[in-house]
């Protein structure tokens, strides 16, 4: 756990860089494949919020602590669910989407991680811990990806996928305030 404590701030910057630039790449083309990187996101995310959670455990208490779990069981039932998907041929990206019989599956797993993200956010903002403004655009961010999760198609307004933008922009500042603060705040 040292060790993804110890990392945890490049793991958050590396997810928001990459998180602002598919929020970029899919605002343009909503039909693209580029969705599927998403899910490198979750998983660079979901190792990041345990770790930033170890380091500011004190700061964060047992709202940070309860909602990293959540965050990071939904990130990995998120790609529990991606693997089935693409080793069963039921990855789509396109308009069908919205008759996907996993459709139910993946907005409970994109919800409870999201959901995990907003709670974190809030500890942040609570403990005054890390990035304030940062911790701000996470919970902002999160809260359009839940819109994002109830969308029933796999085209939801640009303005909705530009806000996801923010959860991105969000954690680069947390990941970066994260690598600032010693080994235990």
């Amino acid at each position: 756990m040292d060790a993804l404590a110890r990392w945890s701030g490049l793991l958050a910057i590396a997810g928001g860089v990459l998180t602002t630039i598919l929020v970029g790449i899919v605002a343009g083309d909503p039909n693209t494949g580029a969705w599927s990187g998403f899910f490198l996101v979750v998983a660079l995310l979901g190792l990041a919020v345990l770790g930033l959670e170890n380091r500011t455990r004190t700061a964060t208490g047992q709202l940070g602590r309860a909602s990293a779990w959540l965050s990071t069981i939904g990130a990995a039932a998120l790609l529990v669910t991606f693997a089935y998907a693409s080793l069963t041929d039921q990855m789509s990206f396109d308009e069908s989407a919205a008759s996907d019989p996993l459709m139910p599956l993946w907005a409970v797993t994109a919800i409870a991680w999201f959901l995990g993200n907003i709670g974190f956010g809030i500890a942040l903002i609570r403990a005054r811990a890390l990035s304030a403004i940062g911790a701000w655009l996470v919970l902002a961010g999160a809260v359009a990806g839940v819109g994002l999760s109830l969308i029933p198609n796999a085209a939801p307004p640009v303005a909705v996928t530009l806000l996801f933008g923010l959860f991105g922009i969000g954690w680069i500042l947390v990941g970066y305030a994260g690598m600032r603060l010693p080994s235990r705040a």
